[in-house]
């Protein structure tokens, strides 16, 4: 095994190690990832900005680069099955097992090591907050003085570059009910889980159907996260609540798609429709587009189709950065149990970052 790989999967380790998963959010600028991303590196070159509520900006920079690497370091929590802890880097013949190897600590593992062996300038984002579905560390970062003129976002893509994904919108529902003894008829219409059991397969129903509008990323991916509500078997619900998000494609407006949704059952059902959260999808146009587009063939980079997921270049975007989306890894294996990324997908980013560097002089 080749050193770079080996330094590569050395920091990957330090960072596997490290718990930083997302619910809790309980990182702060004293957490250990803190250290572990700055190893090695001169004081000088550190910036911590602590948000608060778990929402830290990580920035080591030297120089003046032109082009910034975003990576999140914190990861999903870790489902039941893992065949050994999450938190231990198992290194096979041609990929490593571990938690946040593939979404996306390896990316991280990679700039850092690429950053070091190297004296150019270099300017790498870690954030904490990702996972959490908000963004707010990018979202407060894109919007200061920071002086770059792109910026690539690392997630998943099998080491192609994305120019175009999903939106992203959470919500939070309340569904009114009557409690009453469930051997009254009423309580097929009057109870609260009842009617959000109504909105859920209408609001299911549109999503399959929108599928079939044919344009680039159709429709809405739609999920319900949690719902809760009622007493007892014999108990008409009094209330339900639920939430859910969805994912439009380019040129869907969240507000236009919330506002059919609610359309789809009696507006009496409803206590409460909520955005909780709501980012565009990334459609870059013209000469945004073009710029992003430039950089990734300078490097090399072959470009990949637009996906279902969201990223938080989307939130670069936003502001008017030539931003695309690249990392190693398929998204296949981000959030699953026995999460792993594949050697050869490490060492082509490390090789593209290091040609980034190299366009930063």
């Amino acid at each position: 095994m080749q050193q770079v790989l080996c330094d590569i999967l050395d920091r990957l380790e330090t960072l596997v190690a490290c718990d930083t998963r997302n619910p809790p959010r309980d990182m702060s600028s004293v957490h250990p990832i803190v250290g572990l991303l700055a190893a090695g590196f001169d004081q000088t070159v550190l910036r911590v900005n602590d948000l608060g509520e778990g929402c830290v900006q990580i920035l080591l920079q030297r120089g003046t680069p032109s082009t910034l690497i975003n990576v999140h370091v914190d990861t999903v929590p870790c489902a039941e099955g893992w065949s050994h802890s999450p938190f231990e880097l198992v290194r096979e013949e041609t990929r490593a097992f571990g938690l946040g190897a593939c979404d996306i600590k390896g990316a991280a593992a990679c700039a850092i090591v690429a950053a070091q062996a190297q004296d150019r300038d270099f300017a790498l984002l870690f954030t904490t907050d990702e996972e959490n579905g908000k963004g707010r560390c990018v979202e407060a970062f894109a919007a200061s003085d920071h002086g770059f003129s792109k910026v690539i976002v690392c997630e998943p893509t099998m080491s192609h570059a994305i120019f175009a994904h999903r939106g992203l919108g959470a919500y939070e529902l309340g569904f009114a009910g009557s409690s009453m003894h469930s051997s009254e008829w009423a309580a097929l219409e009057s109870s609260g889980i009842h009617r959000a059991a109504r909105w859920i397969t209408a609001a299911c129903d549109y999503a399959q159907t929108a599928r079939s509008a044919g344009e680039t990323l159709p429709g809405i991916c739609l999920n319900i996260g949690h719902i809760e509500g009622g007493i007892k078997p014999n108990i008409c619900a009094p209330s339900c609540d639920l939430n859910f998000g969805m994912r439009p494609g380019p040129g869907k407006s969240l507000e236009e798609i919330a506002t059919e949704l609610q359309k789809l059952v009696p507006a009496e059902y409803f206590t409460k429709f909520e955005q909780t959260y709501g980012s565009p999808a990334l459609d870059l146009r013209g000469d945004q587009l073009k710029k992003a587009q430039s950089l990734a063939q300078t490097l090399g980079i072959s470009t990949g189709d637009p996906v279902n997921f969201w990223t938080e270049a989307a939130l670069f975007a936003e502001v008017g950065l030539p931003t695309f989306v690249f990392g190693p890894g398929n998204i296949a294996q981000a959030h699953s149990v026995d999460e792993w990324v594949s050697y050869e997908q490490l060492m082509i980013v490390y090789s593209t970052f290091t040609k980034v560097f190299e366009l930063n002089d």
